[in-house]
This record gives structure tokens, C-alpha cells and sequence, in this order.
């Protein structure tokens, strides 16, 4: 078997260290964060960072979990970012589809103007969504806050790009088999659509578990709060913060995202990808 050439060789390895220095430098803060999580505020916040906890210490989990409210807030964020799953997943799947396949008076703009959407700000919708929720008398309601984030621009655009990467001759199949648009998505392009569907899964996860601004602004009670928001009600003052229970209780708060992203990482990387080929 013929090695490879030298400077290939040498391309290849100036490629895996710049790659792995810039993952050092990607998993340098989630490092830290870990390690700060087991010292006192006094040895975190000292310059220059240490990086040895002395002494090592676990009162800032011991502090999570004597707050009575702990619990209730981890499983309002699992509740918030389910339905907010759920919903993103019947939205975009069934939009994306319509976008792709079906044909309906001004459909090409009525994509264009979604599209546009991309680039509004999500802070200018705050009050026009928060004016909405009172309207409807769901603000301080888990299910006030899932309905903001029940559809997505961007997960309808992912949906519609792997629906044209299938091609039209599965659903044209289908069609001649005597299938109408809703038998030929349900039984041909939700089949096929796994891969973009779990990317989908991990993104709006990501999100509505991580959110803060949005359940700071519709959310009033302590008990109603989702984990972000309820770690900052416990540890803020009103002239001093306790920053390394926050620390403690977002690195808890990652395992989910964790979990989530090591068990479907492969439908997302297939799906992103695919869904690219007709960008």
C-alpha cells in the first residue's frame, strides 16, 4: 500500500491541530465552569483564574437542591420545551411539506415573507407577542409561553429544503397509486423525514430549554418559572449575586441538552447536510 505523500501527510496533520486547538478553545469556558462549580465565589472570582478547587467543595449543589422550588422548575422547562417540540415538529413538517409539494395561490411569496422574518430580531416581537398573551389571558402560563414558540421560520425552511431533496418522483409515485397530498405525507414523507425531523428536535429543544428572556417577560410566579429564570430569582440580590450556584445549576441543566444531542447528533449532522444540498 503506497503511504502518502509528505506534504499531504503534513497538511493533514496542520489541519487536526488547528482543529483541536480550536476545540480547546470552544470547551475552555464549559472547563472552567466545571471546576468553578466546586469552589467557593471567594477562589472562582480570583485573578489570575485558578484552576484547582482548594478547598473542594459541593455546598453550591447542596444549595440547588434545598431550594423547594428546584424540582418544580426543572420539570416546568421539560414540560415548556416538549410542547414546544411537539408543536414545532407537526408545524414545520406539515408547512414544510405544503411549501414543497402542494401548489396554492401566492405561495411563492408567502415563503418569501417568512423568509424575511430570518432577519427581524427576535427582541422587536417581545411586546406585540406579550400584548397577544394578555389578550388571551395565558401570560404567567407554561402553555401561554409553549404557544409562542409553537411554530418556527427557521424549522419550516429545514422541513421544505429535505422535502425537495427526496425529489417529486416518490410523492409523483404516490399520487399515480391513487395516495392524495395528505396520504403521501404521512406515509411517504414522514417515513422518510427522520433525519431532518431529529434536527429539528435538537434545535427547538436547545432553544426553549435555554431560553431566559422569554419566561423572564410571561412568567410572574416563582412556582410558574423555567429552570434559567428560577436560578436567577434564588441567587440574585439586590446589590450581589451568588454566581456559583448559577454555575452549578447550569451545568446540571446542560445534561438534557447533552443527552439529547449524543442520541440524535446523527439524524442532525444527515439532516442539516441533506436539507443543504438544495439550499
Amino acid at each position: 500500500m503506497r503511504r502518502a505523500p509528505l506534504k499531504k501527510r503534513i497538511v493533514l496533520l496542520l489541519s487536526y491541530l488547528v482543529m483541536s486547538v480550536l476545540a480547546a478553545i470552544y470547551l475552555m469556558p464549559f472547563i472552567r465552569s466545571a471546576v468553578a462549580s466546586f469552589m467557593t465565589w471567594s477562589q472562582a472570582s480570583a485573578f489570575p483564574p485558578e484552576w484547582v478547587p482548594n478547598p473542594f467543595t459541593l455546598e453550591n449543589y447542596a444549595k440547588l437542591f434545598r431550594l423547594s422550588l428546584f424540582p418544580r422548575w426543572v420539570l416546568n422547562t421539560a414540560l415548556v420545551s416538549g410542547l414546544v417540540v411537539a408543536a414545532n415538529i407537526v408545524t414545520s413538517a406539515t408547512a414544510g411539506y405544503a411549501f414543497a409539494f402542494l401548489r396554492f395561490p401566492g405561495k411563492n411569496k408567502i415563503f418569501s415573507a417568512l423568509l424575511a422574518l430570518l432577519m427581524v430580531p427576535p427582541f422587536i416581537t417581545l411586546i406585540p407577542n406579550y400584548i397577544l398573551v394578555v389578550k388571551m389571558g395565558l401570560i404567567d402560563n407554561l402553555f401561554g409561553l409553549a404557544f409562542l414558540g409553537s411554530a418556527s421560520v427557521s424549522g419550516i425552511f429545514l422541513m421544505r429544503q429535505y422535502y425537495l431533496s427526496l425529489g417529486r418522483e416518490l410523492f409523483e409515485a404516490a399520487r399515480l397509486d391513487g395516495a392524495g397530498p395528505l396520504r403521501a405525507f404521512v406515509y411517504v414523507a414522514l417515513p422518510l423525514s427522520k433525519p431532518a425531523l431529529g434536527a429539528l428536535a435538537i434545535y427547538q429543544f436547545l432553544g426553549a430549554w435555554n431560553s431566559f428572556l422569554g419566561p423572564l417577560v410571561f412568567l410572574r410566579s416563582p412556582e410558574n418559572y423555567t429552570l434559567p429564570v428560577g436560578l436567577n430569582f434564588a441567587f440574585s440580590r439586590s446589590m450581589w449575586t451568588e454566581y456559583t450556584p448559577i454555575i452549578a445549576g447550569s451545568l446540571l441543566a446542560s445534561l438534557p441538552t447533552i443527552i439529547l444531542y449524543v442520541l440524535l447528533n446523527k439524524y442532525m449532522i444527515r439532516g442539516v447536510v441533506v436539507s443543504a444540498k438544495k439550499g
